[in-house]
């Protein structure tokens, strides 16, 4: 017999990390559902006709959404529950088993078996995905998390592109013996066993919460809890949108090839290979900008990026050369869409029900899929749009999020191009990084010029609110330049204490997670922290959120231009900057 310890031990032995075995065993996964379900659909078809299709396509699509519908919920609770690396083993042996009977339903050509086995397909991929994603904080560091779900959506596309591909070509070199193709399904699924007892055991994180076939209340229940974390519910929704996006871009890609450039079926499908390379390109991509710490900011800039590009794939439809870049563009910016609001999803999540909030995500996001396919029978059944007029539709839907999350991430965007703009028009030496805390926290320093505000944006990866004494009168586009940085104009510090209105906005910024900045005229700033702490309203608004203060020395030198042409153009452009951040001041 096997020693079952020896074998677990054997992976852990490796020089391998827990997550890179996720990373496999998810992968392995995504390519036995992309190869499954295509080769269930051509069995299908081989079995009814081909007339057949558009009913074998919407009823093999529904069964396949209805179990992360279903079951959702109480998987998140499950992950809550139990160890999320046993359930994701738990979860691999089920697949395994679901591919034997795969092979029977093959074997004794069942229609109703057929679709037995994808249900149970989706289902225990629906109980797999919140511990996929709830055990990353638990094996992964904070620091590393964007990139590390970057990873995990360019492996997760790349499993699409290549299951896509396998599913066709299999077929063929068989000659559509579909118990052979189902046989490499199932090998696939047994490599998924063997990579996931890799993963590190992680203990359950403590919740008592039992299962509820009651799901839509316990995911009202879980928005409700969303919706009291800043900027936790606005990243679920968006997340969900980004699946109701895909999944019409998926629904329509292949008619509108058809209809507007004049390809077959099958040329078409290679259309939707471009979104998913550029998906997982993008993904790549947001997780390098986004670094150590989760950037909200990237977000509505590349839905307004997707908002153009579906109304450009409309207006030059006829074009294959121009539709091709659009559409990996596309497929780009979707994947730098969706990587910060997963991330931040995983990190902001509450650790007691991380994985209720990833179910109810899950059930929002696949609840998109049925609407993507409702939308798509309404715009072409119904009311007669060709494939070309539903990407601008869907235009009108991605501009409307894309205004809605410039509301909702605002400070999130607005500190996003401050760090652009800090980066481009400086040179920055940086003293004191160790000083500056993870949590939100109050630095006062000296306001030298406007272009300061750019320099704590690029400094540090929280949103930051300025607050800066109105002593001299401002240009007109300076005005414009803190109106878009939401910069707050107050009296001098030794008055501040008289001030409710600013120390109330002081308090009301801290609370939603916003780092202060408070630029002031004195070049002793050690004075102006002593003012801070003479007053007692001002010290109880810092006491209350533990809000440490942090002195910040700012320098700036002089332009250089004697060099060649480009050395002298960039330093034409870089000013040297020197920013020191001091030991943060304990309020007492």
């Amino acid at each position: 017999m096997v020693d079952t310890q020896k074998f677990i031990q054997y992976f852990r032995t490796k020089k391998i990390t827990s997550f890179t075995y996720l990373n496999i065993t998810q992968f392995l996964g995504a390519l036995n559902d992309n190869i499954y379900k295509l080769l269930i659909a051509f069995f299908l078809i081989q079995q009814l006709g081909a007339d057949r299709s558009y009913l074998i396509f919407s009823t093999t699509g529904a069964i396949f959404v209805l179990p992360f519908l279903l079951f959702s919920s109480n998987s998140g609770t499950l992950a809550d529950r139990f160890s999320k690396r046993n359930i994701i083993v738990f979860t691999k042996i089920l697949e395994l088993l679901v591919m034997s009977m795969g092979l029977m339903a093959f074997a004794f050509e069942s229609v109703a078996f057929s679709y037995v086995t994808l249900f149970m397909m989706a289902t225990q991929s629906a109980i797999f995905g919140p511990s996929k994603y709830g055990i990353m904080p638990e094996i992964v560091e904070i620091e590393k998390i964007p990139r590390a779900n970057g990873l995990l959506t360019s492996f997760t596309f790349l499993a699409i592109i290549i299951g896509t591909f396998l599913a066709s070509f299999i077929t063929d070199i068989t000659d559509r013996n579909f118990i052979l193709a189902a046989l490499s399904c199932t090998l696939i699924s047994l490599a998924g066993v063997m990579m996931s007892f890799g993963i590190e055991y992680t203990p359950p994180s403590g919740s008592i919460k039992r299962l509820d076939v009651r799901f839509l209340r316990d995911i009202y229940k879980t928005l409700k809890v969303s919706y009291h974390v800043p900027s936790l519910l606005p990243a679920i929704l968006g997340s969900a949108f980004f699946l109701f996006l895909g999944a019409y871009v998926q629904l329509n890609i292949i008619p509108f090839a058809m209809e507007a450039l004049g390809l077959t079926d099958v040329q078409g499908g290679y259309l939707f290979l471009l979104t998913a390379l550029g998906i997982g390109t993008g993904a790549v991509l947001a997780g390098r900008i986004s670094g150590k710490v989760v950037e909200l900011g990237i977000v509505p800039t590349a839905a307004c990026g997707i908002t153009i590009c579906l109304f450009l794939i409309d207006y030059y439809s006829s074009s294959l050369t121009i539709i091709i870049p659009l559409i990996l563009i596309t497929g780009i910016l979707g994947g730098m869409y969706q990587i910060p609001l997963d991330s931040f999803i995983q990190i902001a999540s509450p650790n007691e029900s991380r994985g209720q909030v990833i179910a109810a995500t899950n059930f929002l996001s696949f609840s998109g899929v049925l609407l993507a396919s409702m939308m798509l029978y309404l715009l072409s059944g119904v009311i007669g749009l060709r494939a070309d007029q539903g990407f601008s539709v869907l235009g009108v839907f991605a501009g409307c999020v894309t205004i809605y999350f410039s509301f909702q991430f605002y400070d999130y965007v607005s500190r996003f191009v401050g760090m652009i703009l800090s980066k481009l028009h400086f040179s920055t030496t940086y003293e004191g990084l160790d000083n500056i805390p993870s949590e939100p926290a109050l630095y006062v320093c000296q306001h030298t010029a406007w272009n300061d505000t750019l320099l704590m944006l690029g400094a540090q990866r929280l949103r930051m609110r300025f607050f800066i004494q109105n002593e001299q009168e401002h240009k007109g586009w300076m005005k414009r330049l803190y109106k878009f940085l939401r910069v707050v104009f107050i009296p001098e510090v030794e008055t501040l204490s008289d001030n409710l209105e600013s120390i109330h906005s002081i308090g009301k910024t801290l609370r939603r997670g916003i780092s202060i900045c408070i630029f002031v005229e004195n070049m002793a700033i050690e004075d102006e922290i002593n003012m801070i702490l003479s007053s007692t309203a001002f010290c109880d608004v810092l006491k209350a959120h533990e809000t440490k203060i942090i002195p910040v020395k700012i320098e700036k030198g002089a332009k250089e231009k004697s060099h060649r042409f480009l050395p002298m153009l960039m330093n034409r452009i870089h000013i040297p900057a020197y920013l020191t951040f001091y030991q943060p001041k304990e309020i007492a």
